[in-house]
């Protein structure tokens, strides 16, 4: 199972959906802060979304998007069996 993370820069008026746990923590000595933890892709990116609305660049890596998906589809296919 992944972990997905929301991370907001104020300043700058931007948040970041990642898979990273690596990233997560530069990205925290680097002023962005962990406002959401969630356990899939789908709601991190939910969660992103209600938390910036129209103010907010919000922004993602398209690998955590697809492995999401991938991981998804693995699971339905095991499941129709």
């Amino acid at each position: 199972m992944y972990m997905y993370w929301v991370l907001m820069n104020e300043p700058q008026k931007r948040i970041l959906v990642t898979g990273n746990a690596v990233e997560v923590d530069e990205l925290k000595e680097a002023g962005w802060d962990v406002v959401y933890e969630a356990d899939s892709w789908d709601e991190a990116y939910e969660a992103a979304l209600e938390l910036g609305g129209e103010d907010y660049l919000i922004e993602w890596y398209i690998e955590d998007e697809v492995k999401s998906y991938r991981a998804a589809r693995r699971a339905a296919a095991v499941n129709s069996r």
